[in-house]
């Protein structure tokens, strides 16, 4: 059995195992529907097609009574298929420029409901590039989990793009893959090292005023102890694509 085939079967072993014990959680307590104007969130899954946070929003946000609109993106060539996702650009920027035509479509139809963008390891790029292709103030909030692109990935057509912050959440404890995986088989912007899901994002040296105060609605989240201590976190990749971990620290920026 090849290596690839290993990794998958392990894989979904693990995605099996996991699946009860979310379902018991999200059954385990809801609580009233807080006052949140009713929008849209956009989840943007990572590579390989077996990513759980899709799910995982559904329950965590039935859990809390959040009433947004979910919609998954798909954008992978399928399950398994890793290194074709990560590696082929082309396909990468034809679905950002598929996305960004679902956002223009949305604003269109519904001005004034908010828009919150969640991308994934992968989907970051993904995220990032369609963001740029975007009218200024297109959509509410941006959040990042793991991001699997450069420290150095330019976020300034993002910001514009974005309203209020863009939320990026890193763990120094992700190096497996964002920091070897990344600097074996490349990130999705094609840089081959440490990923801005494992260090952040690096903020230029050279920026004028106007830039830097682009920068400033960049909210770079570390893993803590805290999130280990509340069971939220243990600061490895899946993590961030748990309920617990989406109820905790990604709804608060969803109101």
């Amino acid at each position: 059995m090849s290596w690839k085939r290993k990794f998958g079967v392990c894989l979904l072993a693990a995605l099996t195992l996991i699946d009860a014990p979310m379902t018991i959680w999200a059954q385990r307590r809801t609580t009233s529907p807080p006052d949140v104007e009713p929008g849209l969130v956009i989840i943007v899954e990572g590579i390989g097609g077996l990513d759980l946070i899709g799910k995982s929003a559904n329950i965590s946000f039935k859990h809390v009574g959040l009433p947004h609109e979910v919609h998954r993106f798909t954008w992978t060539h399928g399950t398994g298929r890793y290194l074709l996702d990560l590696q082929d650009t082309q396909h990468i920027l034809k679905k950002a420029e598929e996305l960004a035509n679902l956002i223009k479509d949305y604003r269109a139809k519904h001005p004034s409901r908010p828009i919150y963008i969640i991308g994934k390891s992968g989907g970051t790029g993904l995220v990032l590039y369609a963001l740029q292709a975007l009218p200024a103030n297109s959509v509410d909030r941006v959040i990042l989990l793991s991001a699997a692109v450069s420290p150095a990935f330019d976020l300034r057509p993002a910001l514009r793009a974005t309203r209020r912050e863009v939320v990026s959440f890193h763990s120094r404890n992700d190096r497996w893959l964002l920091g070897l995986g990344t600097s074996k088989f490349g990130t999705i912007d094609r840089y081959y090292g440490n990923s801005a899901g494992l260090t952040g994002f690096t903020i230029p040296d050279t920026l004028n005023d106007a830039d830097r105060q682009l920068y400033q609605r960049l909210v770079q989240v570390p893993f803590t102890m805290r999130m280990l201590r509340d069971g939220t976190s243990n600061g490895s990749h899946t993590s961030t694509s748990l309920p617990w971990f989406l109820t905790s620290e990604v709804v608060p920026w969803l109101r």
